[in-house]
C-alpha cells in the first residue's frame, strides 16, 4: 500500500531536505514555507527569495549597528575582525537553507580576508543569487520525490524523469533563443558576429565535444602503446544503499522493485556520487604512497535509476597493473564489502587488448553526449535504444550536477585548446623555445599523443608542464565587485610567467542583435460617415475581430498624418508614437549582460563597416606587406585602409583612404 511503501520514503527526502533549524533559527517563521518549494511556481519562489534577502540584509544592519556601539567609529567595520563577525553571523543564517556560503570553508579554518568576507555577503543580500540557489534546490528536491515513488527506473523514466527530461530540455531552449538573439561585438571597432555561430564552433556543440573527447582517447592509447604501458578498464558502483530500486530475475523478465534498504538515508544521485569521488581519492593516495602511477579517462554515467557509476580507461605500467587493481579492489569493498553481489557488482577490473580502448569506450561517450553511430544498439540497463537516451543521461547529468567526462593523470587541456587557437603552421620557437613549439605543433596538428610528450608526459605536475594558461583580471568587475580573471593566452612556467603570448587579442561583449526594420503595409484610416446613417456592411467570417494594430504600425500611420498635413511634428502623439515603437523594437538586456558597474555610462561602440572600395584596398595593402615580409593582423588591415599609421620593427606604413587610392605607396621612417 501506499501507506506502507511509499510514504515513509517521501518522508525521509523531504527530511534530509527540511530547513537547518540547528544552523539558525531567524527564518522559523519560513520553515512551512520552505517545506513547500517543490512545489513552488517561479513567481512564489522570486517572493520568498526577496524575503530572505532582506531578512539577511535587516540582520546584518542591526549587526554593524552592534558593533559601532561596541568600538566606537565606523572605521572599525573595515577591518577583518569585523567583516569575519558578520560574515560568521549572516552566512550561518543562510545555511538553514541547505546551502553552503561562498567561502565558508576558509571562515572556519579562519582563514577568511575582508574582500571576501564582503563578496560572499553581497551575495547573501541579492534576490537574483537566492532565485539561482532556490531554483535548483526546487528541481533536485523534486527529482528526489519521484526517484523515492520510483518514477525513475526502467519500467517508468529510465535515468531521469519526464519531468526533468521536459524541465532541461525547456532550459536549454531558452537558451538557444537567447543565443539566437544576441551578437558578439569587438569593443574597439564595433565589428558583430553572430553569437550562435560561434557558441555551435566550439566544444559547447555536442558534437565536437564528442570528436574531441574520441581524438583525446586515440591519443591517450598512442601515448600508452609507444611507453609500452598496458590499460585497464575499470567500472566502480557504489553499495546497495544508494540504489533506491533493485532488480530482480534474469534477462528479458527482469522486474523493478523498491529496494527498502535505501529508506533509512534516501541517498541521491548527488551523494552517490559524493562516495564514489571519496574512494577515489583514497586509491589515488594509495597509489601515491606507493609510487604507482595511472593515467587515462573517466565516465559518470547513470544506472537505470539515476544512481551514478563510474568507466575507467586507465594505463599503466605492466609491472604494477596487479597492484593497482588490488588497491582499488580494497578501496572499492571497504563499505559494507560483506553485502550480497558486493564482489561482483561494485568492482570489475577488464585488461584492454592494444589498440581497443577508442573503441571499448566510443560507446559509453555517444551514450552520455549525442547518441552518435548507436542505431540499432540496444541499452544493458534499460533495453532501450542507446541512440535514444542521450536526451534522458544529459539531463540526469544537468540535474544532479555531475561532470560526466575527466581526465585522470593528463596535461590541461585548457592549454590544449588555447594553443589550436594560434595560427596555424606559425612557428613560436622565437618567442618561447623548442619544446613550447612542439607543443603548439602537436596541438595544431590535433595529436594528443604528441601533446602529452611535449607537456612533459603523464602524471607530470601542473606546474612542471611545458605550457600552461595564461589568465589576466578583465577590466570589469562583477555585481559583486570582484576582479574577473579571463584568459588571456599562454605562457611557459620554465621561462617566467610574466612570458605571456597572447591568444585572444579582441576584447567581445555580448549585445542584442539590432532589430530589422521591415517596410509596413499601412492599413486605410476610418473616415466619418457622410451621413447619420451608416450603410457599410459588418466585416463577416465569425467572430474573429480585428487585431490591434503594433506600436510599429501605428507609428507608421501616425508619420502619414504628419506627411499629410494633418498634425505637426511637434504633436505629443507623434512623440508618444515614435517612443512606443522604438521600445517595442528593443530587446530588454539579459541580467547576464549587465554591466558589473551599474553607475557607469554605457558606451557606445563605433561603427565598424567596411565599404566595398576598403575591402578591395585591404587586399593590396596585404599583398604589399607581404612583399616587405610582414603579416599583419586584421586589425592592423583595417586601421592602414582607413588611413592609420602602422609601425613595424621601426618602419612606418601609411596607405591613402580608399577614395583617394591612386596606387600603392607607403614611407618609411
Amino acid at each position: 500500500t501506499f501507506q506502507r511503501r511509499l510514504w515513509p520514503r517521501i518522508e525521509r527526502v523531504n527530511q534530509r531536505h527540511e530547513m537547518n533549524t540547528d544552523a539558525s533559527l531567524l527564518f522559523l517563521a519560513e520553515r512551512d514555507h520552505y517545506a513547500r518549494l517543490p512545489g513552488m511556481n517561479d513567481k512564489e519562489l522570486k517572493k520568498f527569495a526577496a524575503r530572505i534577502s532582506s531578512q539577511l540584509f535587516m540582520m546584518y544592519e542591526e549587526l554593524c549597528d552592534a558593533w559601532v556601539d561596541a568600538h566606537g567609529e565606523k572605521e572599525s567595520l573595515f577591518t577583518d575582525e569585523a567583516q569575519t563577525h558578520l560574515y560568521g553571523h549572516v552566512a550561518g543564517a543562510a545555511r538553514a537553507f541547505n546551502i553552503s556560503p561562498l567561502y565558508w570553508k576558509k571562515y572556519r579554518k579562519g582563514q577568511i580576508t575582508t574582500r571576501q568576507a564582503y563578496s560572499a555577503i553581497a551575495r547573501l543580500f541579492n534576490d537574483e543569487w537566492w532565485t539561482h540557489q532556490l531554483k535548483g534546490q526546487r528541481m533536485r528536491w523534486h527529482e528526489a520525490l519521484l526517484i523515492a515513488v520510483g518514477e525513475v527506473n526502467k519500467d517508468r523514466s529510465p535515468y531521469a524523469s519526464k519531468h526533468a527530461i521536459r524541465d532541461v530540455r525547456a532550459r536549454r531552449q531558452a537558451n538557444l533563443e537567447f543565443l539566437k538573439s544576441c551578437d558578439l561585438e569587438n569593443r574597439e571597432t564595433g565589428e558583430r558576429i553572430d553569437l550562435i555561430s560561434k557558441v555551435m564552433g566550439s566544444i559547447s556543440n555536442p558534437e565536437i565535444r564528442r570528436m574531441e573527447l574520441m581524438n583525446t582517447i586515440a591519443g591517450i592509447e598512442r601515448y600508452a602503446a609507444a611507453e609500452g604501458d598496458v590499460g585497464m578498464f575499470i567500472t566502480l558502483t557504489a553499495p546497495s544503499k544508494y540504489h533506491p530500486t533493485r532488480q530482480v530475475g534474469k534477462g528479458e523478465s527482469k522486474t523493478v522493485q523498491l529496494n527498502h534498504g535505501w529508506n533509512d538515508e534516501a541517498f541521491n544521485p548527488k551523494d552517490a556520487q559524493r562516495y564514489l569521488c571519496r574512494i577515489w581519492s583514497l586509491m589515488r593516495t594509495a597509489f601515491k604512497d606507493n609510487d604507482l602511477q595511472v593515467y587515462g579517462l573517466r565516465v559518470v554515467e547513470p544506472h537505470h535509476d539515476g544512481t551514478p557509476h563510474w568507466h575507467m580507461m586507465l594505463f599503466c605500467n605492466p609491472r604494477q597493473r596487479n597492484q593497482i587493481i588490488e588497491i582499488m579492489r580494497r578501496y572499492a569493498l571497504k563499505e559494507d564489502g560483506d553485502e550480497r553481489g558486493a564482489a561482483r557488482n561494485r568492482f570489475q577490473a577488464k585488461h584492454l587488448n592494444r589498440g581497443g580502448a577508442a573503441g571499448y569506450i566510443a560507446k559509453y561517450i555517444s551514450k552520455n553526449i549525442d547518441g552518435y553511430a548507436l542505431d540499432g544498439q540496444l541499452d544493458n540497463d534499460t533495453g532501450r535504444p542507446l541512440k535514444d537516451t542521450a536526451a534522458a543521461v544529459t539531463a540526469w547529468a544537468s540535474t544532479w550536477r555531475i561532470p560526466q567526462f575527466k581526465t585522470v593523470g593528463l596535461p590541461t587541456m585548457g592549454a590544449y585548446r588555447e594553443l589550436r587557437k594560434l595560427p596555424r603552421g606559425v612557428s613560436i620557437a622565437d618567442e618561447f623555445d623548442e619544446r613550447v613549439e612542439a607543443a603548439r605543433a602537436a596541438a595544431d596538428s590535433g595529436d594528443f599523443a604528441l601533446y602529452i610528450s611535449a607537456q612533459g608526459g603523464a602524471n607530470v605536475p601542473r606546474d612542471c608542464q611545458t605550457v600552461r594558461v595564461a589568465r589576466s583580471p578583465s577590466d570589469d568587475v562583477n555585481e559583486y565587485e570582484e576582479e574577473v580573471e579571463r584568459v588571456v593566452g599562454i605562457y611557459a612556467p620554465h621561462l617566467g610567467a610574466r612570458h605571456i603570448h597572447i591568444t585572444r587579442t579582441t576584447d567581445w561583449r555580448i549585445v542584442p542583435k539590432v532589430p530589422v526594420v521591415e517596410p509596413l503595409t499601412l492599413k486605410s484610416g476610418i473616415a466619418a460617415p457622410r451621413s447619420p446613417v451608416n450603410n457599410c456592411g459588418k466585416l463577416t467570417g465569425g467572430d474573429t475581430s480585428l487585431p490591434a494594430p503594433t506600436p510599429s504600425e501605428h507609428a507608421a500611420a501616425v508619420l502619414n498624418l504628419v506627411d499629410d498635413g494633418v498634425i505637426e511634428w511637434n504633436d505629443p502623439e507623434v512623440v508618444r508614437a515614435l517612443r512606443g515603437a522604438l521600445k517595442h523594437g528593443l530587446r530588454r538586456p539579459n541580467r547576464q549582460q549587465r554591466n558589473g558597474s551599474p553607475l557607469k555610462p554605457h558606451e557606445i561602440a563605433p561603427s565598424a563597416r567596411l565599404t566595398r572600395s576598403e575591402r578591395l584596398q585591404i587586399t593590396r595593402i596585404r599583398v604589399d606587406l607581404a612583399q616587405n615580409g610582414i603579416r599583419p593582423q586584421r586589425w592592423e588591415l583595417e586601421a592602414l585602409a582607413r588611413g592609420a599609421t602602422v609601425n613595424y620593427d621601426g618602419k612606418k606604413f601609411t596607405y591613402p583612404v580608399a577614395d583617394e587610392w591612386s596606387g600603392f605607396w607607403h614611407q618609411f621612417e
